[in-house]
């Protein structure tokens, strides 16, 4: 598919709507860009399923089940889950102040900033839950996600500013969309379903989960992680490579990364 403009990321904040474009990345001048999933990789412990189980109406179980047999596309499934949602915006925004990110993600940011890695999140999950994490941590990076509007209330109904009618996944937000699949620069990290299209399209994968099966039986490059130290040294020998060099001898000619796991 080809890459989507980039557009203003929505965020409602104590009831009301307001624009916001989260601040945009040095210029990049090596040209690699890495896509990251933000439920269960980012912020491990799956936020949105946090916020659903304090939250919504217990019927979100019965909608997310059905998603998992494969009789709702993972859109149907985000908006239906939505409609339970039960929470004035305060009692919202309080929940998702609990979110936490992987300790060691402010360090891989560094790490790709030092290297003018473009980094961009792409999340079918909230915006506002998104937003909220990254401005508690200071880490000012681009992000993709689903609108949450206030519709009165203890309701709220989903926007898909990045939903695609041909999108392969069915997804709410469209994450190969995001990507420019040209070359093979592009490097996934993810944990879940909604992040199979990219992988089969990028350069290289860091993956748990999910994610790593889909991988495996399809023979797709990737490393496995626990956390963000790990992406971060996989990323790091994985540029070192690209790059045709090793730490140990100098500037040598290195064969090409192995269509196989690099295992954790």
């Amino acid at each position: 598919m080809p890459a989507a403009q980039v557009r203003r990321c929505r965020v409602v904040r104590t009831g009301r709507l307001v624009s916001r474009a989260p601040p945009q990345p040095a210029p990049i001048s090596t040209g690699y860009r890495v896509l990251l999933d933000f439920d269960g990789t980012i912020a491990p412990d799956d936020p949105t399923d946090r916020l659903l189980e304090q939250l919504a109406d217990p019927a979100w179980r019965v909608v997310e089940a059905e998603w998992q047999a494969g009789r709702l596309t993972s859109r149907e499934c985000m908006q239906r889950q939505v409609d339970l949602l039960r929470a004035t915006p305060d009692e919202l925004d309080s929940a998702i102040r609990s979110v936490r990110i992987d300790p060691a993600f402010h360090r891989f940011v560094g790490f790709c900033r030092s290297r003018s890695v473009d980094l961009a999140i792409v999340s079918d999950g909230f915006d506002r839950m998104v937003a909220t994490a990254l401005d508690a941590a200071r880490l000012p990076i681009r992000f993709f996600a689903n609108a949450l509007e206030w519709k009165g209330g203890n309701r709220w109904r989903l926007a898909m500013p990045y939903c695609r009618s041909d999108c392969r996944t069915g997804a709410a937000n469209c994450k190969c969309a995001h990507g420019n699949w040209g070359d093979d620069r592009s490097v996934v990290i993810g944990d879940g379903r909604s992040d199979f299209c990219m992988a089969a399209r990028a350069g290289f994968v860091i993956a748990k989960g999910a994610l790593a099966d889909f991988c495996r039986t399809r023979g797709i490059a990737h490393a496995s992680f626990r956390n963000f130290d790990d992406v971060t040294s996989h990323l790091a020998q994985w540029l070192e490579r690209r790059a045709g060099r090793t730490t140990a001898s100098g500037t040598v000619r290195c064969p090409s990364p192995s269509r196989r796991e690099t295992s954790a």
